[in-house]
């Protein structure tokens, strides 16, 4: 499918929700290649391609991204979120205004359409690049069948501080410990060019100069909220310990969306000087990289911004 086809059209919304629910509202079910790279290096790293998918099926992709944040952002107003879903999928007309006014408070940060004139800001790319991380890594086993005990959901606003992922994984395997984190960068690139070496470079730079300091938050939230689980609420007590050691219970990992043009074609390489900038997590596999690639990504992040923001 050409660009300006992907820009032209948009199925809609109804048709896209329905298309979704058959697929059982799974990025993975409409991932046309997902191939395991550099698995001769330091960082071995998985391509999860949504490259050439029809108007339909791209659209569905959109809606699976939009319904999740807005899902999780409503939490347990479930009301107010059947009321936007509804209003999304043109099954209501007409809202009062205490009911737009409570559907716009949510879909405000990162969605807020840009005011004409403004400068141009990147949020929706970058918010939607990480809900696709963690709508994959949700749906799908890690490469050494490891399972999630823990899963953070992407902040709501992009430009808030701290990590912006975390998985905590209980391992099967007996020559590693049982409970392994990994520390997650996310970047969106929107070039046309088949290099994302500055930005996945930029990200483990970012993470060698602060990745201590985003440990250390979450040790904080992790006391609080993980109360009901005492193993994990002391594992996260001692994820700043770990990972200065470098132990093998720490790792990191960096997810880049991008546009599928912007992939490296074999032999080409990608993630291959990771290990330069962390240098202190030696152990096989506590470097981890994924890139996630679709046509035009840049019309893909507003097409969900259309979706989320379409009730008002």
């Amino acid at each position: 499918m050409s660009t300006a086809t992907a820009r032209a059209i948009r199925p809609p919304a109804p048709a896209a929700a329905g298309l979704a629910a058959a697929h059982g509202n799974r990025v993975t079910a409409f991932a046309t290649a997902r191939e395991r790279r550099g698995t001769d290096q330091p960082c071995a790293w998985e391509l999860v391609s949504l490259a050439g998918l029809a108007p339909e099926p791209r659209a569905a992709v959109a809606w699976i991204v939009a319904e999740a944040i807005m899902r999780e952002r409503y939490g347990r107003r479930t009301q107010d979120f059947a009321l936007w879903r509804r209003f999304a999928l043109g099954q209501i007309t007409a809202l009062d205004d205490r009911q737009r006014r409570l559907l716009a408070t949510f879909a405000t940060p990162v969605f807020k359409p840009q005011v004409a004139g403004a400068r141009k800001h990147h949020g929706v790319e970058g918010h939607v690049g990480e809900w696709l991380w963690y709508l994959l890594h949700e749906e799908s086993p890690h490469p050494q069948g490891w399972l999630n005990a823990h899963l953070s959901v992407p902040k709501v606003n992009v430009n808030d501080g701290g990590a912006d992922g975390l998985i905590i994984h209980r391992t099967t395997a007996g020559q590693t410990p049982e409970l392994v984190f990994r520390l997650w960068e996310m970047k969106k690139f929107t070039g046309q060019d088949n290099s994302l070496s500055a930005t996945i470079t930029g990200a483990f730079q970012q993470m060698k100069s602060s990745g201590y300091l985003y440990v250390m938050s979450i040790s904080g939230w992790g006391d609080r909220a993980l109360t009901n689980d005492p193993e994990l609420g002391d594992f996260v007590a001692s994820m700043l310990d770990l990972w200065i050691d470098g132990d093998q219970a720490s790792g990191a990992g960096v997810s880049v969306a991008t546009n599928t043009a912007a992939v490296p074609d074999p032999p080409r390489r990608a993630f291959s000087t990771a290990h330069q900038h962390l240098d202190h997590l030696r152990q096989p596999g506590q470097l981890e990289g994924l890139v996630i690639a679709i046509d035009d990504f840049e019309d893909f992040a507003r097409h969900v911004q259309e979706l989320v923001w379409s009730a008002l």
